[in-house]
């Protein structure tokens, strides 16, 4: 696990914290993650499946960033939403942190995709006597760009209905490890097979709602189908 150095000129001198335990909620979400890459280092958002985390759904989210912009919220959680009295679609996954904190977070969420990683993070809210952890991990797009996310935040001790903005205590990122080319290939082999196979699927359910004549090719009204 990669502990992030500080965004400051000084260097952090001492001894790094070790992070505690993962809460129930990162477990789950990061077992099901894991389920989901099947030789792959990173798995495609289209394989998320909300109806298998159904017991962490309040807490979960996920993040899309699209070229040089901040990384948004295309899903969030009826608790971080409540937490924070609004709807956070479409809002930059920053606007939940302090203002002096947003770089720090900006640059952690870069570091996830580009490496890529997994991460972890501590925070305090409520002059930090709200505690929570935050889990992000990558997922690919459709075009297979690592430009999402899957995550969640739960908050750990003295939770309130508005706890406010978040500080950050720690990060740590810890790298994916890269298979051989040939599993890596193999893997995205299976996951585009398996995407081509369900929209195979819908393409034959809407041939057969078609009427006969048009399905079987026959004349209609006189006419031939092109």
């Amino acid at each position: 696990m990669k502990h992030l150095p500080p965004l400051d000129d000084m260097p952090q001198t001492g001894s790094r914290r070790v992070m505690p335990p993962p809460t129930p909620a990162m477990v789950d979400v990061r077992a099901y993650w894991q389920g989901l890459c099947r030789g792959q280092p990173v798995p495609f958002r289209s394989q998320i499946d909300p109806a298998q985390i159904t017991s962490v759904l309040d807490r979960a989210f996920v993040l899309e960033r699209r070229r040089s912009e901040l990384a948004r919220f295309r899903v969030a959680g009826s608790q971080l939403c409540t937490a924070m009295g609004m709807d956070l679609r479409g809002m930059p996954m920053i606007s939940l942190f302090d203002p002096s904190e947003r770089r720090r977070c900006s640059d952690w969420l870069d570091h996830i995709l580009s490496q890529p990683a997994t991460g972890e993070m501590t925070l305090t809210a409520g002059d930090a006597t709200v505690q929570a952890r935050m889990l992000v991990l990558p997922l690919r797009s459709d075009m297979g760009q690592i430009d999402r996310m899957l995550g969640c935040l739960e908050i750990t001790s003295n939770g309130i209905d508005h706890p406010g903005l978040y500080r950050i205590g720690d990060l740590a990122t810890t790298p994916i490890p890269r298979p051989p080319r040939a599993d890596v290939a193999e893997g995205y082999a299976r996951a585009l097979s398996r995407r081509f196979r369900r929209s195979r699927r819908a393409f034959c359910r809407a041939a057969r709602s078609q009427p006969a004549s048009l399905s079987t090719g026959r004349e209609v009204n006189g006419v031939s189908p092109m």
